[in-house]
Formats: structure tokens, C-alpha cells, sequence
């Protein structure tokens, strides 16, 4: 009868053992099948070299970040009138070549990095002393111009000559087209007014004879002219 009872009781014991070892093999399984999961979710990152493979071929092509603009605060000072800048006292616009304008034309300013092409409202203006005894000298001329545009709230984008190899990138005959009379051979100061419902740059280059030019491009929009012709304005023709 003992040995029955022992020997129910050795069944029972192994019956144990074996539903430990079976519970303890399905946890592993159980492990075994969710680690896969994990390495899924870090996989996600994946696509990061996308971006790295588009900064390669932007450095390929030979461009780098240009200026930002909206790293400009906004001002609200009165400009004032187009062409929102006058001329130095004692300075004159002599002959009528040294003043042009146009409702829509293209300005080159540089930024101290590239070429930037600003599209919009434009006047380009060429000053002289009325009386050359009584001229301004460069420093006077570029700082009258530095402390007001400080006050209508610019900043100053760039204040050197543009370098020979960006102008090329853009052509020589391109940008001296589009210059307003600003020479390549000297420090051009470029600033930019950024308001609500404006984009004014302003461009002042002195020269040795004491004369300077003095550009303002406010960027807009071209307005369209030209259009088809109606069989009504052909009779009038």
C-alpha cells in the first residue's frame, strides 16, 4: 500500500516538473517571438540617408544656402514715398542718363555668399556733387546711408566686392545688364528692408571721384500687359 501511494505521489511530482519545463519553454517561445518587434521599430530610421544623399548633390552642383530673409525682423517705419530714399545734400542727379526706372525689371544684389535675382518696381540713380569743393567724401556717404536705413529698420546683407568666379556662374553680360551701372571692380553695401507688405533692397556703391550710385528695387509681381486681340480693337486698327 505504501509503495502505491509513493509511487502516485512520484507521478504527481514529475507531472510538475514537466508543466514547469513546459510553462518555462512557452515564455521562451513567447520571448523568441516578440523580438522581432523591436527590431522593426528601430529599423524606421532607415530613411535619414535620403537627406544626406540630397545634401551631397546640392555640394555637387556647386550652390550653398543663400540669405535668409526671414531671419529679418519685420519693421513698420514710414518709408515714405517711392523711391523712399533721397539724395545727400549738395549731391545732384546731372544728366538724365543717371536716373532710370522701371515699373518691373531684374536686380542682381549679392549676399555675401551667391547672386540673388529680385524681380520688381526699380530705380537706379547716379549722384554728383553740384559743387566738387564741396563734396562728400566716401566714408560720410556710405554712413549717411547706413544710419538711415538702420532707422527703417535694414540690415545690412553684405558690404563686398562680389567675387570674379559668382559672377561668372551667372555671366558677366547677365549681370552687368542687370546691374544698374554698379561696378564689379568695388564694394557694393546691400541691405534689405523687409515690412508686412514690402521686400526693399538698396544697394549704394561710392566711388574715388566722389560721386555714388544709389539703387532701390522693391520686389512685386509683374503686371500683365500684352494680351490677345479682340475682333473689336482689330476694326479700330
Amino acid at each position: 500500500m505504501k509503495q502505491t501511494i509513493l509511487s502516485v505521489a512520484c507521478l504527481a511530482a514529475l507531472g510538475s516538473a514537466a508543466l514547469v519545463g513546459c510553462k518555462a519553454k512557452t515564455a521562451e517561445a513567447s520571448e523568441t517571438t516578440e523580438a522581432p518587434v523591436t527590431t522593426t521599430t528601430e529599423a524606421a530610421p532607415a530613411a535619414a540617408p535620403a537627406a544626406a544623399t540630397a545634401t551631397e548633390e546640392t555640394a555637387a552642383t556647386g550652390t550653398t544656402a543663400t540669405f535668409d530673409l526671414n531671419s529679418v525682423p519685420v519693421s513698420s517705419a514710414n518709408l515714405g514715398t517711392w523711391p523712399y530714399l533721397s539724395r545727400l545734400k549738395g549731391y545732384e542727379i546731372r544728366y538724365d542718363s543717371d536716373s532710370t526706372g522701371f515699373d518691373f525689371d531684374r536686380t542682381y544684389v549679392y549676399d555675401g555668399k551667391n547672386i540673388i535675382p529680385v524681380e520688381g518696381k526699380i530705380v537706379r540713380r547716379s549722384f554728383r556733387p553740384a559743387d566738387s569743393e564741396k563734396a562728400a567724401s566716401e566714408l560720410m556717404i556710405q554712413r549717411n546711408y547706413e544710419n538711415l536705413l538702420k532707422d527703417l529698420g535694414a540690415v545690412k546683407v553684405s558690404g563686398v566686392e562680389i567675387p570674379e568666379e559668382t559672377i561668372k556662374k551667372i555671366g558677366e553680360s547677365e549681370y552687368r545688364k542687370h546691374s544698374g551701372g554698379l561696378s564689379i571692380y568695388g564694394p557694393v553695401d546691400t541691405y534689405v528692408i523687409r515690412q508686412k507688405d514690402k521686400e526693399v533692397w538698396v544697394q549704394v556703391q561710392t566711388s574715388s571721384d566722389n560721386q555714388y550710385k544709389l539703387n532701390v528695387t522693391e520686389r512685386a509681381a509683374m503686371s500683365q500687359q500684352a494680351g490677345v486681340v479682340g475682333a473689336t480693337e482689330l476694326k479700330k486698327n
